[in-house]
């Protein structure tokens, strides 16, 4: 999922004109800048345009790389820039807080409570409503990652779901090491006491698990209520969900652990037309 080094020849080439170099490059590049955008934006088509976006970003710059930070780092930079402001389709930070996940989290354990024989039993579940409980897993969790604001979400994001180190971290964001490392702190705090207090995958002793809140959900779904904490829930494809296992998710046990499990989202895996215009004004085509 990281966005790879690729060498300076490689580079070299893709600025020079080569076609099937600066396509080889962009596909390198896309996966790890898809997954990045959607863990920041928490909205498939949201990220789907920011890539692009990025991407020509690229391309357009692709001549001002020195060489003087490694290619990923010079491509984290761009994605960093473009995704801090980007805008879109969801709710999001201030209007998605922590606060507000916690009512919608309770609201949902009354509501199956209420609901006499609809609240869910882990140990008798149904094949589709386990693999509900793993997307409403994934969804949940992003919403909490969305409720960060977005310096903090990004470096959360490098640190624990993409493995850089605090070195390259900082140089993506420009700051020190050392300043990189506070504001993870602070990121790594702030998720992690809020999960610990609400989240039953992060401490069993809390009584909300994701196949309890599955009744609520399904029952906003049927009466096409946006006014939850759903609006900024990824929805992630069923075949990413379809290859997790639910009794994985009930045992990770900690913050890091169930961002990591977030499943790796397949990038759109074509050069978007709008790229493939770009290198044909620039003669590449």
């Amino acid at each position: 999922m990281k966005i790879p080094d690729l060498d300076a020849d490689t580079v070299r080439r893709a600025v020079d004109g080569d076609l099937t170099t600066m396509e080889t490059l962009l596909r390198a590049i896309e996966p790890g800048v898809y997954n990045l955008a959607v863990r920041m934006l928490g909205n498939l088509d949201d990220a789907r345009d920011a890539s692009q976006e990025i991407l020509l970003k690229v391309v357009t710059h692709l001549a001002g790389f020195r060489a003087d930070a490694a290619f990923s780092t010079w491509v984290y930079r761009i994605a960093r820039n473009h995704l801090l402001t980007a805008s879109t389709r969801s709710r999001e930070s201030p209007e998605v807080s922590f606060e507000q996940i916690a009512d919608t989290l309770q609201q949902g354990l009354e509501f199956g409570r209420r609901r006499i024989g609809i609240e869910l039993d882990s140990g008798a579940m149904l094949q589709e409503d386990r693999v509900a409980a793993i997307a409403t897993a994934i969804g949940c969790t992003q919403g909490m990652l969305l409720a960060l604001d977005r310096d903090h979400r990004l470096a959360y994001l490098l640190d624990v779901v993409f493995g850089l180190s605090s070195e390259q971290a900082g140089e993506v964001i420009g700051i020190t090491a050392a300043a990189f490392r506070k504001r993870l702190s602070r990121a790594r705090d702030k998720l992690a006491t809020f999960m610990q207090g609400t989240c039953g995958l992060v401490d069993p002793g809390r009584a909300c698990r994701c196949e309890k809140q599955l009744p609520a959900i399904r029952a906003r779904a049927a009466a096409a209520d946006p006014a939850n904490a759903g609006d900024a829930r990824l929805k992630p494809p069923p075949e990413a969900v379809a290859r997790l296992e639910f009794e994985r998710w009930q045992a990770f046990g900690d913050a890091a652990a169930l961002f990591r499990g977030h499943p790796e989202y397949r990038a759109p895996g074509r050069l978007p037309g709008a790229i493939r215009e770009l290198l044909a004004h620039r003669g590449y085509l």
